[in-house]
Formats: structure tokens, C-alpha cells, sequence
């Protein structure tokens, strides 16, 4: 756990004072590995989680990946319910919106996305932020998944 915090950690600084988060990948600097692992993650993210191709699921990830994400459960068996809920459409040939930045280093991949959203004190506005989904990936396969996903408390005014 500690591994991955430096590391998420050094892409984060990395990241705030690089150019502009803008669509960044630096090739160049990658092994052979390190743009396979890249590869292996955004081919995962259009095949399974947009177009919900949950029989190619194994071709990517092994059946029992930890989940870092608070509300899933460890292994492939709850990602096959929540993304078989839908039926399966055309692999898009890249990820939309494009990340603002992908990192590869070692074995760890992580993807980070710009939003825009309304802000909550004044409808009028928006705010910037960002979101990441971090990946180890071991045997050309992604084996532990991480994100900012926090747990939601119950909901308010229904009883």
C-alpha cells in the first residue's frame, strides 16, 4: 500500500508540474513492458467498462483482481453483474473523453480523467477536478485495481 501511495503520489506532482494536462503520454521513456501494460489497461477500459465485452474479461484481468474501490467487492464475478447489466456495443477505437494523462512505470498504469461539473453552491459555475484509476499489472494481466471511490452514507430523506 505504501509502494502504491509514492508512486500515485510522484504521478500526481509529476503531473501538476508537467505542461498542461493535456491527453500526455511520454512514449519515449516507456519499455517494452511498461507501453504493453499501457496498452493492456486502455484495451480493458473500451472493451469491458464502455462497451461491456464481459466474456473478454479473462483476456485482461485475472478472475481474482483486488478491488481497491470501496463499494466492490474483490474478483471479476461483481464486474461481470454490474457491466453485463448492459448489453455489449462496439469497442470504440479509443477511450472518450481522452485521459488527461496516462503514466506507465514499473507495473503499476494509471489513468487520469479532466471533468467539469456544476458547482453545488452556485448552479451558475462550474469547477474543474479530476478523477484516476490505477492498475499492477503482473503477467501481462491487471491483478489490483485502485480509484478515488469513497463509500456513500445512507441517503438523506428516505426512510
Amino acid at each position: 500500500m505504501t509502494r502504491l501511495k509514492l508512486i500515485t503520489g510522484s504521478f500526481i506532482l509529476a503531473a501538476l508540474v508537467s505542461t498542461p494536462l493535456m491527453a500526455q503520454v511520454n512514449n519515449a521513456k516507456m519499455t517494452k513492458q511498461e507501453a504493453a501494460n499501457l496498452k493492456l489497461v486502455e484495451e480493458w477500459w473500451r472493451t469491458v467498462l464502455v462497451a461491456h465485452h464481459i466474456d473478454q474479461m479473462t483476456k485482461f484481468a485475472e478472475e481474482d483482481m483486488i478491488q481497491h474501490n470501496p463499494n466492490a467487492p474483490n474478483g471479476l464475478a461483481p464486474l461481470r453483474k454490474i457491466f453485463g447489466s448492459r448489453p455489449p456495443t462496439d469497442i470504440p477505437a479509443s477511450i472518450t473523453p481522452s485521459p488527461a494523462l496516462e503514466i506507465s512505470q514499473g507495473d503499476v498504469v494509471m489513468i487520469v480523467f479532466d471533468h467539469e461539473a456544476k458547482d453545488p453552491a452556485d448552479a451558475s459555475k462550474t469547477y474543474h477536478y479530476n478523477s484516476f484509476d490505477a492498475f499492477r499489472i503482473k503477467n501481462n494481466k491487471i491483478v489490483e485495481h485502485w480509484d478515488g471511490a469513497q463509500k456513500a452514507g445512507p441517503r438523506q430523506g428516505k426512510e
